[in-house]
């Protein structure tokens, strides 16, 4: 009987004081984690769980969007919220409808519902688009003042005779102008350009002076189509048209200030820019003024409206760098310029996943987005992928926040799981932290906000902060903060770089806990599915501990750190026996 005989036999030993962030793949560096749960990057190199988070007492039920301005905005239960302060008109209805909400000057702008309101006179409101419907109404030739012409002759011939500040209307022309005999000159002069004024009891409602309308049904006056209102009084409307005299209309006529549908909506350079999949449009309006998207005048403040060839939906669009960008998911539109008429260029790069719009974030210059592909860094050439640490499976529905030098990403599996991933560019590593579903972020005064939905509820909370517990609408006693939680780590397999069977004789842990912080250590060697507690431990000062294992001689070996409370574990020495090939 031959025994085998172990050549070679000998030990090492080597700290871990530099810990890294979460890596999903097969074989990863043994200072990195395949699994984590609550964990964070805060205290790097060190290794430590997440901030608390704190949640508002109040602001729970149906969220249909969230936005920042000087205090946080959010539309609940189909109230309005400024802050925390409830605005009980306009009220949004029950509708399950998600709500865009954007900025622009003291107004906030909400879609679909093409609504605006002043966030500093919460009672001037209304809506972008508004129409006016009659069965009557007068139509009359008027000066720029308003004051309507009542004596002229209509001819497409200079009357004879004429004596000094006769009017004649020339018809002669497509267009219909308005003169006046001047006696010292001996000529007929144009004065200014004709103008109609439709009288119609509340016509004025609330459209505004340069407002672009479309009128309809005053065809027998021969007013059809697009106008500038170039002024309204009490029961009028101006506009620049022709017509041969003064006409009252007994039919049905409509004016109407319209804005386009449009999927995704941002603001860039003082106009509200949105796209239409449906016509593969993109549009901008007038500048200073969300409520006119088709005026065209040949000024630089115009509307502005553009075409686009590209296959596929539009999947997002983002404000970065002075150009405004509409993602698809093979390609993105970037208009330049800062006037009308814009430029618009098209680069066919990894765009923004379809179901992953909410993922665009521009963080410290780099804008960071979910492709059909992975997680996705920009900076105005080409994506950087940077998600390859979260692994090779594929992630929909992903919502995403920035706070500081972290972009939050909520994202779920191809089997509905959730997970919260967080990537810290100062490492440039992801660290995951629970299954938590979050629908919307917003940062306000440097805090990160967020909606969670748990089945049918939902609350919100804060992820993030400057001030630790947030500063949400001047006071802290809106929210609560949660208790301990438990925070895990799984290592990868440790001990591949050794062909030699090995066995772990003890670790020496350095960690600091607060006082009623527990610890605990699990192995499970050559993979075969059953770990086993190694230790407990409840630490309560500063200091290091030392753990024996007595693990069996292995290939290789797999650990699990695991605790409640907060705890920083600084670094890990290992005492490693390494044998021969042989199993005893």
């Amino acid at each position: 009987m031959y025994k085998p005989s172990f050549d070679g036999v000998g030990g090492r030993s080597d700290l871990i004081s530099n810990f890294g962030g979460y890596t999903n793949k097969t074989v990863i560096p043994e200072n990195c984690f395949v699994y984590q749960k609550n964990m964070s990057l805060r205290k790097y190199p060190a290794l430590s769980p997440r901030v608390k988070r704190a949640f508002s007492k109040s602001a729970k039920g149906r969220f249909y969007g969230i936005h920042s301005k000087e205090k946080l905005c959010y539309i609940l239960d189909g109230y309005l919220y400024i802050g925390n302060k409830k605005i009980e008109e306009p009220y949004f209805g029950n509708s399950t409808a998600e709500r865009i909400l954007v900025s622009m000057g003291s107004k906030l702008i909400i879609f679909p519902d093409k609504m605006y309101i002043n966030t500093q006179n919460t009672h001037e409101y209304g809506y972008l688009e508004w129409q006016f419907s009659s069965s009557g109404a007068r139509c009359s030739l008027c000066a720029a003042d308003g004051t309507e012409y009542t004596d002229y002759k209509t001819s497409d011939k200079e009357p004879a005779n004429p004596e000094n500040g006769d009017l004649w209307l020339d018809i002669s022309g497509d267009e219909y102008v308005m003169k006046q005999y001047s006696e010292s000159l001996g000529s007929w002069l144009e004065v200014g350009g004709t103008r109609v004024k439709i009288s119609c009891p509340g016509i004025d409602g609330d459209f505004k002076k340069y407002d672009c309308v479309t009128i309809e049904g005053l065809e027998s006056a021969g007013i059809s189509g697009d106008y500038i209102i170039r002024d309204l009084y009490p029961g009028a409307i101006i506009v620049t048209a022709s017509i041969s005299g003064s006409k009252k209309i007994d039919g049905e006529f409509t004016v109407t200030r319209s804005v386009p549908d449009m999927d995704f909506v941002c603001e860039s350079n003082n106009r509200l820019w949105g796209c239409s999949s449906e016509n593969n449009q993109i549009y901008a309006s007038r500048q200073g003024d969300p409520s006119n998207f088709y005026a065209y005048e040949g000024i630089s403040t115009d509307s502005f409206t553009a075409t686009v060839g590209t296959d596929g939906q539009f999947t997002g669009c983002i404000p970065y760098r002075g150009y405004v960008m509409f993602f698809k998911e093979n390609c993105v539109h970037k208009v330049y310029g800062q006037t009308t008429p814009y430029s618009i260029t098209t680069s066919y790069i990894r765009g923004v996943e379809k179901t992953s719009s909410k993922s665009l974030v521009c963080m410290n210059e780099t804008l960071y987005y979910k492709s059909p592909t992975g997680v996705c860094s920009y900076e105005g050439g080409v994506p950087v992928e940077i998600g390859k640490d979260l692994g090779q499976g594929k992630f929909l529905y992903a919502v995403g926040g920035a706070a500081g030098s972290k972009y939050y990403l909520s994202m779920c599996d191809a089997k509905g799981r959730r997970s919260l991933f967080c990537y810290d560019e100062e490492p440039a590593m992801w660290t995951r932290e629970d299954d938590i579903e979050i629908t919307d972020f917003a940062l306000n005064n440097s805090n990160l906000y967020f909606v969670q939905k748990e089945d049918d509820n939902f609350r919100l909370g804060l992820i993030d902060s400057v001030n630790v517990y947030g500063d949400f609408s001047d006071s802290l006693d809106g929210f609560s903060v949660e208790e301990d939680f438990e925070w895990q780590v799984k290592t990868g397999l440790w001990g591949l770089d050794l062909p030699q069977s090995k066995y772990y004789n003890s670790f020496t842990i350095r960690a600091v806990a607060e006082k009623g912080a527990s610890f605990k250590i699990y192995y499970d060697t050559d993979s075969r599915g059953e770990f086993k507690l190694c230790t407990t431990r409840n630490i309560d000062k500063a200091g290091s501990f030392n753990v024996k294992i007595n693990s069996p001689r292995c290939d290789h070996i797999q650990f699990i750190f695991e605790g409640k409370g907060e705890v920083t574990v600084f670094s890990i020495m290992r005492e490693i026996g390494v044998g021969s090939d042989a199993y005893v």
